[in-house]
């Protein structure tokens, strides 16, 4: 069964950056951007007006659940639109197309596994007090603590922040532990939020604040097509302009 996705964002760049991330991730086959668009809605007790883009996903029933779990990692709106529709009638060609490219990725590639378990080193929606931190890692982090990649600059994004490496800079994050018993899991689980967006999994050294201690850890850097912004010159993606 073939069905259709829609959300929508408040800026062309976001859009595209949540249609190339799901058809990366193989959980659409295409994504379509269209807009601006006028959209007015109910929002904490107000009737709001804004200017959004709309992105349209084609994918499979089996799939729907991987793209909106990809949608909400990806997507920087508290309560994102995410909207399926089956398509009632398709030709069968581009159904086995849907079909075939929402599929291959899984059947030829086998889950990435660590070759040690490092901490993580987290400095956007992932740390501590972002958004995503309460909606994927909240109760498996067995150890937190204040950390800073040094060698390093922070970009803005469409929805969340990019680090890249650089002679001089610093980047202000959190570096976690997983709990015991939820290291692979958490290690796929972060794979599979951060690579299709834009990132690329490095293992590099980052000084623990409290200690001074230097900590080799997994970084999510911005891979070389990461859709940059401004640079953030503190550093800290919550102490942005």
């Amino acid at each position: 069964m073939i069905v259709t996705v829609v959300t929508s964002t408040d800026a062309r760049a976001k859009a595209t950056a949540l249609a190339r991330g799901a058809v990366e991730a193989r959980v659409a086959a295409c994504a379509q951007v269209s807009g601006p668009v006028s959209s007015v809605y109910h929002w904490h007790g107000s009737i709001e007006t804004a200017e959004e883009w709309q992105v349209v996903f084609k994918t499979t029933e089996a799939r729907y659940p991987a793209l909106e779990a990809h949608l909400l990692a990806a997507h920087d709106y508290e309560t994102p639109e995410i909207v399926a529709t089956r398509v009632n009638r398709v030709s069968e060609e581009y159904a086995r197309w849907v079909e075939r490219e929402t599929t291959a990725l899984a059947a030829v590639e086998a889950p990435a596994r660590p070759d040690a378990e490092r901490p993580f080193f987290v400095y956007g929606t992932l740390r501590p007090g972002g958004y995503n931190h309460d909606r994927f890692l909240a109760g498996r982090i067995g150890t937190e603590a204040e950390a800073v990649l040094h060698g390093a600059v922070l970009h803005d994004g469409p929805g969340y922040p990019y680090a890249v490496p650089a002679e001089r800079g610093r980047v202000v994050g959190s570096l976690l532990t997983p709990s015991s018993g939820d290291y692979l899991d958490l290690f796929g689980l972060l794979d599979r939020l951060e690579l299709p967006v834009g990132y690329e999994r490095v293992a590099m050294d980052v000084v623990r604040v409290r200690d001074g201690a230097r900590v080799s850890a997994w970084v999510f850097l911005a891979a070389p097509d990461a859709p940059l912004g401004p640079v953030i010159e503190s550093g800290d993606w919550f102490d942005r302009p």
